[in-house]
């Protein structure tokens, strides 16, 4: 018998559209016209966040954890996060079975997922290799989804892309305010052109140094005053980024937004006190993390044709506080079982 994800393969040279994703994102960002909504903090902080959590999972039983590698869960985790979907093909390499990481990937099929068939790419250095493959051959998590496209994913950042657009717009603004010129300028009597242009030359590589320019107050260096205007020779004048106040408040709430679209809080990333972080670790693990890993364990399992349990470190779920309620509730008179159902505990005994 043979496997149905041993099917069809193809290897290309690297191009297509992948390729000519690339280029165009490039010619974009060379107009000014692209400001990039992944390239931004606030998502790399929950993606990266998301990465470690699910690799930071024991996996089992036995039998799947060298498939299911840490690598696998956090490419899953940050897919989810900037992409909305992650796809890994299985696949047979070295005489042992391995989930190889997606970059492109097409559907075709009716309503019923048993009918998709997929066309996946996964890129190399130099070549890329296509699998034509059933759905039962790949492994295809999603962050949401709309029923009139179910094979597809769509991430936080498209639910919220007004945010999204926001904060990396704000980010490209401030980046642009940082990156102009930087000098402490002085005046000097009135000067030609030629000295004009040196100066404008100056101020442009300044990088922090003191830059002279010519005063646009006609007089000389014997007056003692100007023949008319406000004396400004030999005062220092900054020039250099001052981005404006409410500027800077609105991309830190920005930050926050984007944050919270992808189901975490700002706390988990400033630098609030002790007790909030905690409270903000806890809602993570049991608002984001747990359930994106129960719908990973039940694709896993699903395709892999084996039971697939993830199993995490009790702390970020506030263990100490489940336990006082458990004891609570047996000296109350309840039963262990009912006790343990009630505080939380018997739900964490497959971790």
């Amino acid at each position: 018998m043979r496997w149905p994800w041993l099917r069809g393969t193809e290897k290309r040279e690297a191009g297509g559209d992948y390729s000519d994703t690339i280029l165009r994102l490039a010619e974009a960002e060379a107009a000014g016209t692209a400001a990039d909504h992944g390239a931004t903090a606030a998502v790399e902080s929950v993606a990266g966040a998301l990465s470690r959590a699910l690799a930071a999972a024991t996996v089992g039983p036995d039998s799947v954890a060298p498939l299911v590698t840490r690598e696998v869960l956090a490419q899953i985790g940050r897919d989810l996060i900037r992409h909305g979907e992650s796809l890994h093909a299985i696949r047979e390499a070295g005489g042992m079975m391995r989930l190889i990481p997606c970059a492109s990937w097409n559907f075709e099929g009716s309503h019923d997922p048993a009918s998709w068939t997929v066309r996946a790419t996964a890129y190399g250095p130099s070549t890329s290799t296509t699998w034509h493959l059933p759905f039962s051959s790949v492994v295809f998590v999603r962050w949401g989804g709309d029923p009139g496209s179910p094979y597809r994913g769509s991430s936080p950042m498209r639910y919220a892309s007004g945010t999204a657009r926001l904060q990396a717009e704000l980010e490209r603004t401030l980046g642009d305010e940082a990156a102009g010129p930087i000098a402490n300028i002085f005046s000097s009597p009135n000067s030609g052109v030629k000295e004009l242009q040196e100066a404008k030359a100056d101020i442009t590589k300044a990088r922090g140094r003191t830059v002279v320019v010519s005063s646009d107050v006609p007089h000389t260096w014997t007056q003692d005053r100007p023949a008319s205007g406000v004396r400004r020779d030999w005062e220092s004048s900054r020039l250099g980024p001052a981005p404006p106040p409410a500027l800077v408040e609105v991309r830190r709430d920005a930050f926050a937004a984007t944050v919270a679209a992808c189901g975490a809080t700002i706390a988990l990333f400033d630098d609030s006190d002790g007790t909030a972080q905690r409270e903000a670790l806890r809602r993570w693990h049991l608002g984001t993390v747990r359930p994106i890993a129960a719908m990973i364990e039940a694709e896993l399992g699903a395709k892999l044709m084996a039971p697939v349990r993830l199993a995490f470190d009790a702390y970020p779920t506030d263990l100490s506080v489940r336990a006082m309620s458990f004891q609570k509730l047996v000296n109350g008179g309840m039963s262990l079982k009912r006790a343990a159902a009630i505080s939380g505990l018997m739900a964490m005994d497959h971790d």
